[in-house]
């Protein structure tokens, strides 16, 4: 039986089954939450909610903001071994030597030569390693896109969004090989395709989208041909388009038919794609992408997948420009993994029309003095183009010590 009650009579074991407000609103991944610490009472309150409604009649150990199936790993924090200025030099020659490793596969690609495996292998151990050495550095770097080389920084993006999840899932290093090699040659199919089909602007015809929908079939007849691609790296060049409900493409295959590596390229390849500009269509930026990612859990992706890549990505993604409660804003700059919507960020406006000389670094988890709450609290998202600003910058320049 649902029973509403203040946030001040909620007790440690008590499971939380709604929340009034949005998802976005609480500190929790899901709005059914089993408390199980002092802290998280106080959070609520921190966070504005006076009341929730409590299961009065159930008992149950699992915390529902992590799904049963998920690994032990899941919640556990990620160590960053090297600040995020410091592996931003690394992470930024990893992705360029990257960048022309898909364009030199592609053009081979075309021209009939084989894929050379050995240099694919080399550069994703290369992008293992940053994201080993700091979590955010590549992963930040994903919000530089261009449209021109929409097919080159899309494999890219793809494959170190892919390892960033991996990580999170607790992939062993070689699994994170494999799904990096998958990751990074998804979409070579794609040189199969015609590029009026590929550049069209409108919408596809019956027989446009017919001969679209072979691409995954294509990239596995192109790997098979490459010679040394692991098999289920293959899984991700061929199921990047299945869906969780049956409705994907080649197969429409559903659920555990997908693999777990076909899981997460699904994923991985619609967000990139969603938040990317192209020549016909500007992206939406990462907090609405986030959104929609969320929206479709259990029916295009896989609910375990999709609660680890909010996790690790952060309800507002890297390069978010957010406004907050003091009238400051700024981009973020690092996701907070245990408290999504606490990220680390830049302040760059004192408010909209007083631009700081150099951005402030804050972390959202400060207190304010009297120790009762947070200094700073995310309002909400904005948009950056109004403000004159371009948000990579922001996390790509240097950031003086304060």
């Amino acid at each position: 039986m649902l029973k509403k009650i203040p946030v001040d009579r909620l007790k440690i074991g008590m499971v939380v089954e709604k929340m009034d407000c949005a998802w976005m609103e609480h500190p929790f991944l899901g709005n059914r939450k089993k408390i199980g610490s002092e802290e998280q009472i106080r959070t609520l309150r921190d966070y504005g909610i006076r009341e929730v409604y409590v299961d009065t009649g159930e008992e149950t150990d699992i915390d529902a903001s992590v799904p049963p199936a998920a690994p032990s790993g899941l919640a556990a924090p990620l160590p960053e071994e090297v600040p995020l200025q410091e592996e931003l030099r690394h992470a930024e020659a990893t992705q360029r030597e990257a960048h022309d490793i898909v364009r030199v596969v592609m053009q081979d690609v075309r021209l009939g030569r084989n894929v050379e495996s050995e240099k694919v292998a080399r550069v994703v151990g290369k992008m293992i390693d940053s994201i080993f050495r700091n979590a955010d550095a590549l992963s930040s770097l994903t919000r530089l896109k261009g449209y021109d080389e929409y097919t080159f920084v899309h494999s890219v993006n793809v494959c170190v969004l892919c390892l960033t999840l991996g990580r999170r899932l607790s992939y062993p290093r070689a699994d994170l090989e494999t799904l990096g090699i998958g990751a990074l040659l998804h979409d070579t199919g794609k040189i199969r395709i015609s590029a009026e089909i590929l550049k069209k602007p409108g919408r596809l015809d019956d027989r446009e989208m017919t001969e679209m929908k072979r691409h995954p079939l294509y990239g596995v007849e192109v790997l098979e041909n490459a010679g040394g691609i692991p098999e289920d790296a293959k899984q991700v060049a061929l199921q990047h388009h299945e869906r969780w409900n049956g409705g994907g493409y080649p197969y429409g295959l559903r659920e555990e038919e997908i693999g777990r590596f076909g899981r997460v390229a699904a994923l991985c390849d619609v967000y990139d794609a969603m938040t990317s500009d192209r020549c016909y269509a500007k992206g939406m930026p990462p907090y609405e992408g986030m959104r929609k990612i969320h929206e479709w859990t259990g029916i295009h992706f896989s609910p375990e997948v999709v609660q680890s890549f909010i996790r690790c990505m952060g309800i507002y993604p890297v390069g978010t420009v957010v406004r907050l409660d003091t009238g400051e804003i700024g981009v973020v700059t690092a996701a907070n993994r245990e408290m999504i919507l606490r990220p680390r960020m830049v302040v760059l406006f004192r408010d909209p029309g007083i631009r700081l000389p150099d951005p402030v670094p804050v972390d959202l988890v400060e207190k304010a003095p009297d120790g009762r709450r947070y200094a700073r609290t995310i309002v909400g998202p904005l948009d950056p183009s109004g403000l004159g600003i371009d948000p990579a910058d922001s996390f790509l320049q240097p950031v003086p010590v304060h």
